[in-house]
């Protein structure tokens, strides 16, 4: 199986995020960059539970091809925003998107800034992205905008969506899902 340690962190996080209750079924959806330029990335096929994710299950997916948003076992979504990500972003290593509870409701308030209120909020500020114009699919320009709107920063909450959080690590990205 190749790459196998980046596999099993990987897996690892989607068990915890489900532990955690930081997701929604199999609408959400993780991604590590296994080659230099990001085209190649490993990714959750559609359907399973994070709850259930082993190594064994993630798809190593080829950005540059788009035969593969076709696939049954992939979502399309996944392929154009995280494709784009990696492509465009050469610190976003792994990316992390959920739709957890806090985070949706935190997107779906006229203001989903975060001002720095207590120590957890503290810790992102000045440090995120806040798109208000998500269309809630991803698809296409789409996923290339986002890259845009994300800039230097290292979260984006999507309005009326949810969160995505990149970085060069899969535990620097799980620490601030």
């Amino acid at each position: 199986m190749p790459h196998t340690q980046q596999r099993i962190d990987l897996a690892a996080a989607f068990r915890w995020t489900a532990r955690l209750n930081m997701h929604e079924g199999i609408a959400n959806h993780f991604s590590l960059a296994v080659s230099d330029d990001g085209a190649t990335f490993l990714l959750n096929p559609y359907g399973r539970h994070f709850s259930t994710m082993r190594a064994s299950d993630l798809l190593l997916i080829d950005a540059n091809d788009p035969a593969t948003a076709q696939r049954d076992d992939i979502d399309p979504t996944a392929w154009c925003i995280h494709g784009a990500m990696h492509r465009n972003h050469p610190g976003a290593r792994c990316i992390m998107h959920v739709h957890s509870k806090y985070a949706t409701a935190l997107a779906s308030l006229a203001d989903s800034s975060m001002p720095p209120i207590d120590q957890n909020t503290m810790r992102f500020y000045n440090r995120i992205a806040v798109d208000d114009g998500f269309d809630g699919m991803g698809l296409g320009d789409e996923a290339e905008r986002l890259t845009t709107v994300l800039g230097n920063k290292r979260v984006v909450i999507m309005g009326n969506h949810g969160v995505m959080v990149v970085g060069e690590t899969v535990a620097k990205v799980f620490d601030e899902l």
